[in-house]
């Protein structure tokens, strides 16, 4: 599936999303869209801020979309509070400050990050970096530009693979199936 077919895919998905009332967490509202993809200047800034090269499918991803046009709501079950917007799909290069909480724990817990990693046949002697996409989930960025796992890290400690490939995370994440 191309970058451009995924998108086309989720903002189907996305126009008729349904809001549910009984649970927690961020959800993504109905009629989102991605935002507009970056110019290859603009993925080679975002490189230099991150100091390092992304992998080929991610900066062929960012060419594409980036980030959501719009907040992501978060609905109280218990109805004690009023419903928040915000977000947790990072958007580049806006977000970058935003995001780095999530570097930094991936960083003072790596020994927590590499186990999976290295389960799943990856060398973990050969990453070179971070890059939060959504909420608590990162992709992992190695000297091998064909490869991009993704990781879910959850205080610090709580890690598993989300996905071998950064398409195969979206397709997780986003909860359909390649037809």
């Amino acid at each position: 599936m191309t970058w451009q077919a995924f998108k086309i895919k989720t903002e189907k998905k996305f126009k008729n999303q349904r809001l549910y009332s009984n649970r927690w967490g961020w959800q993504i509202q109905p009629g989102t869209q991605w935002g507009v993809g970056l110019k290859t200047e603009e993925i080679h800034a975002l490189e230099a801020l991150f100091g390092f090269e992304f992998p080929s499918d991610y900066r062929e991803m960012l060419s594409v979309m980036n980030g959501f046009d719009r907040d992501q709501i978060s609905i109280d079950p218990d109805g004690e509070r009023a419903d928040t917007f915000g977000g947790s799909m990072y958007k580049y290069p806006q977000d970058y400050g935003n995001s780095q909480w999530l570097t930094e724990e991936i960083h003072t817990f790596m020994d927590y990050t590499k186990a999976p990693l290295s389960a799943a046949g990856f060398d973990v002697s050969e990453i070179v970096g971070f890059v939060p996409l959504y909420g608590h989930r990162a992709l992992v960025v190695f000297r091998d530009k064909s490869l991009s796992p993704v990781v879910s890290v959850h205080q610090g400690t709580d890690v598993i693979m989300y996905g071998n490939s950064l398409m195969e995370y979206w397709i997780h994440e986003f909860e359909f199936k390649i037809s």
